[in-house]
């Protein structure tokens, strides 16, 4: 598998301003539709969440960096990059974190304006297009044995590489780079995480039961009940489903199955990462298929939500590659 790459103009200039501003619309749009959810999850992220996590990456993510690409002066090096984009870098977190809260706003209120009403067709779509529910081959070529290493990088590694990557897009020099991912990254949550997400509204597997009172997933959750990891998923369900039915705000509350956000993230992350070199390209695009694997092998999406995912994300990166006049880079 190699990248191919297309140089193409650049008839506009975006700059993270612009992104910023669009991020801004997209924050007043949520505060809009739910006010009061939209505060209450910005503390939620704010105080108890990404005002330690955020520093913590990358104090740890600058450290390794410096002393891989300068080894003899690697202080130097962070205080350059400081000195560089130190106040890109805040505007950047700072847009990242209320984008967040608006998307998690949004996400959570979605379900009192659009019912999930799409479970039953995807469930019996997938089924069709797959010969039999794909969770059943997911578990059956799958050994149990690495199935903790699995959850890891479905669960923690997931928060660390999203936050991991904006702050290496808001720490890159070249603008059209920066650019190119900070716009694709809120298309994707604007487009597919919102507009797509009320289209396709849908719950996935490991909720089908509650949502839409059929047992048809009673043997996925049987067989997650069977193991630590399979346990530690139902009750992370049990905890969004306790938002979702109590109408709680929550850190990372909300459902949603079509498409899945953890796979179109995932696929951009590769295809981000395909421009620092081999290694960082094979890193992104092994984590991308463990996602989109454990979205289906965990119950969380339909294998279909994920084929949207990866069209969607793919569309969005390589037309904002246009529009920014960056290379389109693919991966082959």
């Amino acid at each position: 598998m190699g990248v191919s790459e297309t140089v193409t103009a650049r008839p506009f200039r975006v700059t993270t301003t612009g992104v910023a501003a669009l991020c801004i619309a997209y924050v007043a749009v949520a505060v809009a539709v739910a006010p009061t959810t939209y505060f209450e999850m910005l503390t939620q992220y704010t105080l108890k969440k990404y005002s330690l996590a955020i520093p913590v990456l990358a104090l740890f993510g600058m450290a390794g960096v410096a002393v891989l690409s300068r080894p003899s002066s690697p202080l130097a090096f962070v205080l350059e990059k400081l000195r560089v984009r130190g106040k890109g870098v805040l505007l950047i977190t700072g847009m990242f974190i209320l984008g967040a809260a608006a998307f998690s706003t949004l996400k959570h209120v979605t379900p009192i304006y659009v019912a999930f009403f799409a479970d039953p067709f995807l469930a019996d779509l997938d089924a069709a297009m797959h010969m039999g529910d794909p969770w059943k081959g997911t578990h059956a070529i799958f050994p149990r044995v690495l199935e903790p290493a699995l959850f890891v990088l479905y669960g923690p590694v997931w928060f660390v590489q999203m936050v991991g990557m904006i702050l290496v897009a808001a720490f890159t020099s070249d603008h059209a780079r920066r650019a190119r991912y900070l716009l694709s990254f809120l298309l994707v949550a604007i487009i597919l995480g919102n507009v797509a997400r009320i289209i396709g509204s849908s719950a996935g597997p490991i909720f089908f039961e509650r949502i839409v009172g059929d047992p048809r997933f009673a043997d996925l959750i049987s067989a997650l009940d069977t193991t630590a990891s399979g346990r530690g998923m139902i009750a992370t369900s049990n905890y969004l489903y306790s938002s979702y039915a109590h109408d709680r705000t929550v850190f990372g509350t909300g459902i949603a199955a079509m498409p899945s956000l953890h796979v179109a993230v995932a696929l951009l992350n590769a295809l981000f990462l395909s421009q620092f070199g081999r290694w960082c390209r094979y890193w992104g695009l092994f984590y991308f298929a463990a996602i989109m694997f454990g979205s289906v092998y965990f119950g969380w999406h339909y294998a279909i939500d994920g084929y949207l995912a990866i069209l969607g994300a793919v569309v969005i990166w390589r037309y904002v590659g246009r529009f920014v006049g960056e290379k389109v880079i693919s991966l082959e």
